[in-house]
């Protein structure tokens, strides 16, 4: 082959490369997930394989005896799970309309969370 049909060959192939490249879309799922507080309760909470359950209602109880509340208006919850009880804080980080992602304060890693068992 001739060295013009090599350089045809090497153009097609970088223009086939490049068009390939996908560009991540600013609507894409992945950009969306922020804290919507609109959209966090009323709602139940589970972790994968259900073993931690947050039932948030809209009035402020949780699971029915205690309480939760957002600290300060900032993205951390405080929860009690019975009225009066002692406190724990949880960080949240995002969450879409079925799916959030959090941690308990001082835990090393946040976990997913879905709105159905799973």
């Amino acid at each position: 082959m001739t060295k013009k049909a090599y350089s045809f060959m090497f153009a097609l192939t970088v223009l086939f490369m490049l068009g390939s490249c996908k560009k991540e879309d600013s609507t894409s799922e992945t950009s969306a997930k922020t804290l919507n507080k609109s959209t966090f309760a009323p709602k139940s909470w589970y972790n994968k394989g259900g073993t931690i359950i947050h039932v948030f209602s809209n009035n402020g109880v949780y699971s029915n005896t205690g309480t939760w509340a957002w600290k300060n208006g900032s993205d951390t919850l405080e929860i009690a799970t019975v009225k009066g009880g002692a406190k724990t804080y949880w960080k949240v980080y995002w969450n879409t309309e079925h799916e959030m992602n959090c941690k308990k304060v001082g835990n090393a890693s946040a976990e997913d969370y879905k709105d159905q068992l799973w």
